[in-house]
């Protein structure tokens, strides 16, 4: 695991062992906490062969309704 963090921040970054990105927000008026994981696909990781697969899927898993 590597940690990105600088101390006086709320904010912990931390790269996992198979590249998953995790940063946390400490939010302590709240007694929560915020969490948000990056796992890099997407178009700009397609390679030729998978040019656009990623945007049928957007389409696919976030389809509109009928009042949006």
């Amino acid at each position: 695991m590597h940690h990105l963090t600088e101390e006086a921040s709320l904010y912990h970054k931390t790269t996992l062992d198979n590249g998953v990105r995790v940063v946390t927000e400490r939010l302590p008026q709240f007694y929560s906490v915020s969490m948000s994981v990056w796992i890099n696909v997407g178009s700009r990781d397609e390679g030729d062969f998978e040019k656009g697969y990623t945007h049928f899927i957007e389409h696919m898993l976030f389809k509109g309704t009928e009042h949006r």
